[in-house]
């Protein structure tokens, strides 16, 4: 890289690792074949779910942060995820 590109990474900010471990990049982990939901935001929707069941959040605040976090898990392999949060969410109606 130093000779062709003339690029020089940083040596604290730059690592080399496995693409099995999954990068983190732009709100998803990536791997070589799929990518999946960072679990911080799976746990964001479940506490917004857990909101409404304690009477801090109405449904239509619900179900407009769903619609939101569905639209973006929709990039990732995430079908069955997004299947059980909306049973999850309609059983709670």
């Amino acid at each position: 890289m130093r000779d062709e590109l003339k690029l020089e990474l940083h040596p604290q900010k730059s690592k080399i690792i496995p693409l099995a471990k999954g990068i983190d990049f732009v709100g998803f982990r990536n791997f070589y074949y799929f990518k999946l939901l960072r679990k911080r935001n799976i746990r964001n929707m479940e506490r917004k779910i857990k909101k409404y069941a304690q009477k801090e959040i109405d449904y239509n605040k619900l179900l407009e942060s769903f619609k939101g976090w569905q639209a973006y898990a929709k990039w990732a392999d995430s079908y069955k995820l997004r299947y059980k949060v909306k049973c999850k969410i309609e059983s709670m109606e």
